[in-house]
């Protein structure tokens, strides 16, 4: 990735998954969005939440960018980044604490697997043997995640397609 080296895209990411926007901000610094839309979006909006000014130019930067590239995943992070900046674009999806890279994994993997919609993890169905079949089956608390789509190798694609599938079934990455 042009201007991102892995230990900078490591920040990025640790930055992405604890919500950190000062460190997201200090992670994307002066480099090119183009290649870390998905992250650069949650980042800025998490440092907008913070209540940072200096992220507001950089996240107008990253919502043009991503109406631009309209690849998936991208409108509905750029829904989210919108609300952020105080201009919402859609009625927000209700929030669901879940990590794009699970899902993602999940919805390549063979195997089935199902989305807690309590708690956000994604756990492999084997892994519910032991729970009453009555709340395995509990549509309020576990989502299916079809299993076997055939995913990109790029990081980038994968959390964009994960955030569209979580879109499509009603709920937005927090």
């Amino acid at each position: 990735m042009t201007g991102w080296g892995e230990d900078d895209l490591a920040r990025l990411r640790a930055a992405a998954h604890l919500r950190d926007g000062s460190g997201g901000l200090a992670a994307l610094g002066d480099r090119p969005l183009g290649p870390v839309l998905q992250y650069a979006g949650d980042v800025l909006a998490a440092a907008l939440a913070e209540g940072r000014a200096a992220a507001r130019e950089r996240a107008e930067e990253c919502l043009a960018e991503l109406d631009a590239r309209d690849a998936p995943g991208d409108a509905e992070l750029a829904a989210d980044l919108a609300a952020a900046l105080g201009t919402p674009r859609a009625a927000a999806l209700p929030p669901l604490p879940a990590d794009l890279g699970a899902i993602a994994a999940a919805l390549e993997d063979t195997e089935p697997h199902v989305l807690d919609l309590v708690h956000g993890d994604v756990l492999h169905i084997g892994d519910l043997a032991d729970e009453p079949a009555a709340e395995v089956y509990d549509p309020s608390r576990w989502l299916p995640i079809p299993p076997g789509r055939d995913l990109p190798e790029d990081e980038e694609a994968r959390r964009g397609l994960a955030r569209h599938w979580l879109a499509d079934q009603g709920y937005r990455v927090v």
